[in-house]
Parts: structure tokens; sequence; C-alpha cells
């Protein structure tokens, strides 16, 4: 098999409302250090479930994000801020980009 593309990780996490803003600033501190680094970096807020959000970290397969001290340091401040173990064996997922063949010209 050829190196994935694009990568994707998604990671799901509720959040109580009394801790909202605790939860916005560390996620700006990992959205900063991940598109410091080149990544892209979203959270989305569930419209069905209260206070589960939906993140995700997508970067090229030149480097795993995770790699990055910064990076990995806010994932884990996160983690640790909502008592979960980094990575969360249920929570935490990882996509590749699948390589699809040119076309007929």
């Amino acid at each position: 098999m050829t190196a994935p593309g694009r990568r994707l990780v998604s990671i799901r996490r509720l959040v109580r409302q009394e801790r909202i803003t605790e939860y916005g600033a560390l996620w700006l501190a990992l959205r900063d250090a991940a598109t410091a680094r080149g990544a892209h970096a979203w959270h989305f807020l569930s419209n069905s479930v209260e206070g589960l959000f939906l993140e995700f970290l997508e970067f090229g397969s030149e480097e795993d994000i995770r790699t990055d001290p910064a990076t990995i340091a806010a994932i884990q401040a996160l983690h640790a801020a909502f008592n979960e173990p980094y990575p969360p064996p249920v929570t935490l997922e990882e996509w590749v980009e699948i390589p699809h063949a040119a076309g007929p010209a």
C-alpha cells in the first residue's frame, strides 16, 4: 500500500455547560498549535446532544501533527481537563485519504 495522503483525526468530547469557557480556551490553544505547523483544526457542536463536540485535526502524510510537542501538549491538556486518558479508547478515530487513480485524459 502506498503512503496515505491527507490524514484526519476526530475526537468526540462531552463538555458540561458550566465548563464551555474553559473548553473554548483549551481548544483555541490546540487550534493555534496545530495550525502553526500547517495543519487544519475544526470543532463542531452536536445539534442533538447537549455539550457534545466533534473535533478534527487534518494534516498531510509528510508529518503527523501529533508528534509536534506544542500540539500534543494541547491535546493532552484537553484530555486532562476533562478527565479522559490520552488517547481515549473510543472517542478518538484516525482516517486516511483514499487515493484515486487519474481518470482518462
